[in-house]
């Protein structure tokens, strides 16, 4: 698979903004991001993310029995009054399209850092394939993410964790780096506003680049930056990034979240994104219902909760349908939440413009620590972050991306799964409307997830050795015959394109 990179016009970089400072501090985020000082902005219009029209693309690359390209030419002027027409932006050749103001300025801010040298590598030259099989994994050599990537610098077994200001944050970043701020706008606002040096009023979401990228595009938003806040998401916080990936019109932008223990390496709240030219194999995974015993709603507030089956690692689809934002942050951040209490790492993956998140527990650390990953697994120095845990595998040499197979990304991503019975009772408890520590899955026997990696891994182990039941439970599938929709799905709104 080969990218070219479209060249758009530079915006006004961070350094022609500087003013007389402190030369020690002069070139950090925390200096220039305090009240009063200008920055490049952003500022969304909250009620252009309630388009329902966007809400059409849900499932913008169908499934694994009808993968399709998404129709990029449908984000018109007509449908979005953002994307021109005439632009020769995207014509199904590669080229990451900037279809809407947030993709254009974006992008044109990117480009103007790597034009600086600001990245520590060229994450274009990076080869990439996708693999072999019925699932569309994508893999990738990215050999200068392996050795030049900034090292983890707290303990990996506690998911919450307080912010230490001694260790990297990025207050600490160059201010280069900084793209714009993303703030949220009023009511009145009918659509996106850019400002090229706003006068900032309180802590900004900042964008930032990933000096260290895994693909074409990928940014850092940092909400709140100078608030230091730890990695941790509460309902408030989810919603800065849900605007921001209904800001983008283009579907091949994804956002991320790792949490302590599920490879995020930095402990200060951020979120990534980038443009991948190809789908996810996550996002075209079958949904269907939990079992009632587990979650028997399914709607709540406007928003769906699915299972995703047919998927290696198992996991929940939260789908926005009428709802808005607020609400699917609140249902979503409610079961962030739980996870962290109950020290479970998890990845979060924003798609189709922020109408479906993946919530997606994961143990693949617990099991590292105690040396149960297998042998060749473990060799290939894979970490499952959001972005591998989603299917696209970040290789660190030559010989592991050359000899990659459907099966071997299958197996690898297998060791980050809950098992059966554990994510059952998982998914009980952080879905509970009352106190979820007096409710108990029916006929599920499963100890309680303690707080030790020690413990919850041995949970895994008396789940796993559990009967497979007879019901209508998650699979983690068979890495050689991805299933197909069935007609029950389609009654379930989960049709591709619908």
């Amino acid at each position: 698979m080969s990218l070219t990179i479209k060249k758009v016009p530079t915006v006004l970089s961070i350094h022609q903004m500087d003013e007389e400072e402190d030369p020690k501090f002069a070139g950090a985020v925390r200096r220039c991001c305090r009240a009063g000082k200008k920055l490049p902005t952003l500022t969304f219009a909250p009620e252009s993310a309630t388009d329902s029209r966007l809400m059409k693309k849900v499932r913008s690359f169908g499934s694994f029995d009808d993968l399709r390209v998404p129709d990029i030419d449908g984000y018109s002027n007509e449908e979005t009054g953002s994307y021109n027409s005439d632009s020769d932006s995207f014509s199904g050749g590669g080229y990451v399209q900037d279809v809407s103001p947030f993709d254009r300025i974006l992008l044109a801010a990117w480009e103007d850092r790597f034009a600086a040298g600001l990245f520590r590598y060229d994450v274009t030259a990076c080869k990439t394939k996708v693999v072999p099989g019925g699932y569309g994994f994508v893999a990738q050599f990215n050999e200068g993410r392996a050795t030049k990537k900034r090292p983890t610098e707290f303990a990996v077994d506690t998911v919450v964790q307080e912010f230490d200001g001694g260790k990297f944050n990025f207050t600490k970043a160059d201010k280069a780096e900084i793209l714009f701020a993303f703030e949220h706008g009023d009511r009145t606002m009918k659509s996106s506003a850019y400002n090229s040096a706003k006068t900032i009023d309180a802590s900004p979401n900042v964008m930032l680049i990933n000096v260290s990228p895994i693909e074409y595009g990928h940014v850092l938003l940092c909400p709140r930056v100078t608030d230091c806040l730890p990695q941790r998401i509460s309902p408030e916080l989810l919603l800065p990034p849900l605007y921001m990936a209904a800001e983008s019109r283009n579907p091949y932008f994804r956002v991320g979240y790792n949490s302590l223990g599920a490879y995020a390496t930095i402990n200060h709240l951020h979120f990534q994104a980038y443009y991948l030219m190809e789908a996810f194999p996550i996002e075209r995974a079958q949904t269907t219902r939990l079992p009632q015993r587990v979650y028997k709603k399914r709607h709540r507030h406007g928003v769906v909760v699915n299972q995703v089956t047919g998927y290696p690692v198992r996991c929940l689809c939260f789908e926005r349908k009428d709802a808005t934002f607020e609400a699917l942050a609140d249902l979503l951040g409610n079961a962030c939440e739980r996870l962290q209490e109950r020290n479970i790492p998890f990845n979060l993956l924003i798609a189709d413009h922020g109408a479906r998140v993946f919530l997606i527990p994961q143990v693949f650390s617990h099991h590292a620590a105690k040396g149960e990953i297998p042998e060749d697994v473990a060799a290939t120095g894979v970490n499952p972050a959001v972005f591998e845990i989603s299917g696209h595998l970040l290789y660190k040499q030559q010989d592991d991306y050359d000899a990659c197979t459907q099966d071997a990304a299958f197996k690898m991503l297998a060791c980050a799964s809950l098992g059966e019975e554990e994510f059952y009772e998982t998914c009980s408890h952080i879905l509970a409307e009352t106190d979820p520590s007096v409710k108990k899955l029916a006929n599920a026997a499963v100890p309680e997830l303690a707080t030790s990696a020690a413990t919850t891994t041995e949970a895994i182990e008396i789940a796993a050795a559990r009967k497979h039941r007879n019901t209508a439970d998650a699979d983690p599938g068979s890495p050689t015959s991805p299933p197909l929709l069935s007609d029950g799905d389609s009654a379930d709104g989960v049709v591709p394109g619908h």
